[in-house]
């Protein structure tokens, strides 16, 4: 090639760069586990609207096949946008406008896919500056000057992509804002001409001496963008159960959730059926999200209620006996190996040695989390998948596309009605054939009437199944089940069998009745008004009446309905333990029925305990009746 020819092709490469960026280094050495390199610049406002771009700039069909941890900060509200920070902020007159600095993840990029590494250089640039120090970190190149004190970066404009993963709605804003006024820019005039943008970059790779806990490229931004938004906007719940890798109960809640977008294996739950953008429980027909079959928050209780434990950082963590009961009821629960509880306990014993806060290592997490993979992730997923309502609500969502269709690409965005709306413009332009209200708009109005009256489709009534499912496997041995149910999985193929049996008598219809009489007052809803009660407390006294249910459905030696009612309430010890607390225990049963007899009696008998436990006797003996006989026309089932 000749001298002219080369420099021609070394021309054309270098324009498939960015211009120099100068920037001062920095580098945060604080963590005993990495380091963090930072470059700290400024960038026009033109050059950053159209060089640094938003996560959902990544093209669609990349985004579609996401794992669960890179849909992390997918969604920007745009109205908030809009209202809040253009109109309301940077085009108001009378405020001085200032935002701190971006945080701008440098990725390797290979066509529409975020790649795992840096890997090399398509091309090495030539340097721009004479005797300074050269490092080319994959398609990023990066001078030095004389002592390190100043530098620049410039990158491959096709390979390396550009992404905020902290202040996205600051970028957007700008965005927006740069939109509206381009067309109006007078050079040496317009004050936007003028304006810098302050930036951090991060390039996540040892060549530019970064080093961190984990080699994988979005485990490590992950750890970034969860550090960013806890330290300066709180991050809704229901995201950071999504991306904590140090909160026992968050990574055993993301082992019951599908890890794509549109993953359709029948050992998880699908995202696009579970509430895990937002902070909100509630998935009963006429709540916000009428589609779902759970919430991340709600799973983050349930995964609770099975660990018998509160997170780690709710206690003391040097507070040496409240710890020691941490990690004894985690081993209790979780069946450890020998070597992993040994190595648990020393360090525990190590930490108290040195008056230094607990916590646990990153190899007793990976330990736990297996652990809890293996021994419950099933037996949860068994239940949301066996229990015949869930069972034949996600057929028939399987059968809409709810799962993995387009109904599912629908319900994975966000809340935003906006967003929907476009989402069916787009649809319709893409395929004139493409009918919303048959694609969508209906198969919606059709799942949401298979949850109608259901109680498995309340938040409470969901907790206190698994609060049942729990408390009786920890007695599982006592009950004298037969031998397939002393394993667990024997154990919860027979406590499925029995709840399904309720539910075939129509039992856990919102309105069970009995004539006029409704069987869940004074147990799930108020004694006086009939409202549903959303407490742990009604959870608890809801998931005690499914044990008495369960026994007396089950042990044929109390089919006897009258002398059933009178061994509850005379604590009969020929009756299980469970049995016999689920209905004396503070709060319980006995308590809840108590109260609903109350209401209507004399205020001279509230005294008398023998006429009391008459009237108990007689609500029990309503519901015992009605689930000894047969479907009842008035459980409208």
């Amino acid at each position: 090639m000749s001298e002219s020819n080369l420099e021609s092709f070394e021309g054309l490469v270098e324009n498939k760069y960015t211009e120099p960026l100068l920037f001062v280094p920095g580098e945060y050495t604080l963590s005993q586990v990495g380091r963090v390199p930072y470059f700290s610049a400024v960038m026009s406002l033109q050059d950053l609207v159209n060089q640094i771009k938003l996560v959902e700039d990544i093209p669609e069909e990349a985004r579609l096949d996401w794992s669960l941890e890179e849909l992390f900060q997918r969604d920007i509200s745009w109205d908030r946008v809009e209202t809040e920070l253009v109109n309301g902020y940077l085009k108001d007159p009378n405020k001085l406008s200032f935002f701190n600095s971006l945080t701008i993840a440098l990725l390797p990029q290979k066509g529409v896919e975020i790649e795992g590494s840096y890997g090399e250089p398509e091309y090495i640039p030539s340097p721009k500056y004479q005797n300074w120090e050269k490092n080319d970190v994959g398609n990023i190149c990066v001078e030095y000057g004389p002592g390190r004190s100043i530098g620049m970066v410039r990158w491959h404009k096709e390979r390396i992509f550009p992404v905020a993963i902290d202040g996205q709605h600051r970028l957007a804003a700008l965005k927006k804002y740069w939109e509206s006024v381009k067309d109006y820019l007078v050079p040496g005039v317009s004050p936007e001409l003028d304006t810098k943008i302050p930036l951090i970059f991060l390039i996540l790779d040892e060549r530019a001496n970064f080093y961190g806990r984990s080699e994988k490229l979005i485990v490590t931004l992950r750890e970034i963008f969860i550090d960013l938004n806890k330290n300066a906007r709180r991050v809704p719940n229901s995201r950071l159960t999504l991306l904590e890798d140090l909160n026992i109960q968050s990574f055993c809640v993301r082992t019951l959730l599908a890890s794509k977008a549109k993953e359709t294996s029948v050992n998880v739950l699908p995202l696009s059926l579970v509430i895990w953008q937002e902070d909100e429980a509630k998935f009963e027909a006429e709540s916000k999200f009428p589609h779902a079959v759970t919430s991340v928050l709600n799973l983050k209780d349930i995964v609770g209620f099975c660990l018998s434990v509160k997170p780690l950082e709710q206690i003391d963590p040097l507070d040496d006996s409240e710890v020691r009961r941490h990690v004894s009821k985690l081993n209790a629960k979780l069946d450890l190996g020998t070597e992993v509880r040994t190595n648990i306990q020393e360090h525990l014993q190590d930490r108290i040695d040195r008056q230094e806060p607990f916590s646990f290592k990153d190899e007793h997490l990976t330990a736990l989390k297996q652990a809890f993979q293996e021994q419950w992730t099933p037996q949860i997923i068994r239940v949301m998948r066996e229990f015949t309502p869930y069972k034949e609500y996600l057929q028939k969502a399987e059968e809409f596309g709810a799962i993995d269709g387009t109904l599912a690409d629908y319900l994975l965005l966000a809340k935003d009605e906006q967003k929907q709306e476009k989402f069916k413009e787009r649809k319709i332009a893409e395929d004139e054939s493409f009918n919303p209200r048959i694609e969508i708009d209906v198969p919606l109005e059709k799942l949401k009437e298979l949850k109608k009256n259901e109680w498995a489709f309340y938040v409470v009534f969901q907790k206190a199944l698994f609060i049942n499912l729990f408390e009786f496997e920890a007695q599982k041995e006592s009950l004298e089940l037969g031998e397939t149910t002393q394993f667990r999985n024997g154990f919860v193929t027979w406590w499925i069998e029995q709840i399904n049996k309720l539910y075939a008598k129509g039992v856990f219809n919102l309105n069970w009745k009995l004539g006029r009489e409704d069987l869940w007052r004074g147990i799930a809803k108020r004694s006086d008004n009939g409202t549903i009660q959303y407490s742990k407390a009604a959870a608890n006294r809801i998931s005690s009446f499914i044990t008495i249910s369960i026994w007396f459905n089950y042990d044929s030696t109390h089919q006897d309905i009258n002398a059933f009612a009178s061994s509850l309430i005379e604590d009969d010890v020929s009756l299980p333990n469970i049995v016999r607390t689920a209905f004396k225990k503070q709060g319980m049963v006995q308590s809840g029925l108590k109260s609903l007899v109350q209401t209507s009696m004399d205020p001279d008998d509230l005294d008398d305990d023998k006429k009391v436990n008459r009237k108990i006797k007689a609500e029990l003996v309503k519901r015992l009746k009605s689930i000894q006989g047969e479907i009842h026309e008035a459980n409208g089932k």
